[in-house]
């Protein structure tokens, strides 16, 4: 059978990506959406996150994906991202795939989580030793960099902006980014990654890969990147790092 225009939606006809956003999260949205190539469309619901980032904060988050799912799956959209990183160091070992694979059978869509979007990516720029930098909380970064471990990355350096509350991660400026990313320990580094979707990235990928001469990686930017070829969309992006220049 043949595409017909009837097939092909009025809005979104290069590609549908669905978001589920922590509630804080003001960021995310607005990076894609000046960042989307002309044809693709981003439809997002959210589930409630606030006060400061704890494990039992977290937990109780990710009770809410299945209702947060069934809306998008309600719109059409091609892919569904789980815009959330820190779930993965907080969820038992697993817990990425086996939500991703729930999910894709849910709803009929691909499915994408923050950490399969940045492993994906770590691949395609054949990076195993990372420069890795997060704003969480001091008792939540510190399980970051064995989770990387465990998923056989090896971890040059690290360090965290140790923000407690989760409103104020949207409120990073991307001076005060990039001058934290320039001072993380990155010897032998093959690349510099900057954990949590809703920590403002976009304003300073390119400027702080032409300073390091490394690969930079945020979590918005990785999602974008593989909720585009999720849906087939090929699209190369200026201005936000090799990542969508090149792959």
């Amino acid at each position: 059978m043949g595409v017909t225009a009837a097939s092909i939606p009025q809005f979104g006809p290069r590609g549908r990506i669905g978001a589920i956003v922590p509630a804080n999260n003001s960021v995310l949205e607005p990076e894609f959406t000046r960042s989307l190539p002309e044809g693709t469309a981003l439809y997002a619901t959210r589930i409630l996150a606030k006060g400061d980032l704890t494990p039992e904060a977290v937990r109780r988050m990710e009770t809410q994906f299945d209702r947060a799912v069934g809306e998008l799956a309600a719109t059409g959209v091609g892919v569904i991202l789980l815009a959330d990183m820190v779930t993965s160091f907080i969820m038992e070992p697993g817990w990425n795939d086996h939500r991703v694979a729930a999910v894709g059978a849910a709803s009929g869509a691909a499915c994408v989580s923050a950490w399969t979007a940045m492993r994906d990516a770590l691949g395609a720029i054949g990076a195993r030793r990372i420069a890795l930098g997060t704003p969480y909380p001091a008792a939540i970064h510190a399980l970051a960099p064995p989770f990387f471990e465990r998923e056989k990355f090896g971890i040059a350096g690290h360090g965290t902006l140790d923000i407690l509350a989760m409103r104020d991660v949207p409120e990073v400026r991307p001076e005060r980014l990039a001058g934290f990313a320039r001072n993380l320990e990155r010897e032998g580094a093959e690349a510099l990654v900057l954990l949590a979707t809703d920590l403002p990235s976009f304003a300073c990928l390119e400027a702080l890969e032409e300073d390091l001469g490394l690969p930079v990686l945020s979590s918005n930017q990785v999602l974008l990147w593989r909720a585009l070829r999720a849906v087939g969309n090929g699209a190369r992006l200026p201005g936000l790092g090799r990542l969508l220049r090149d792959h």
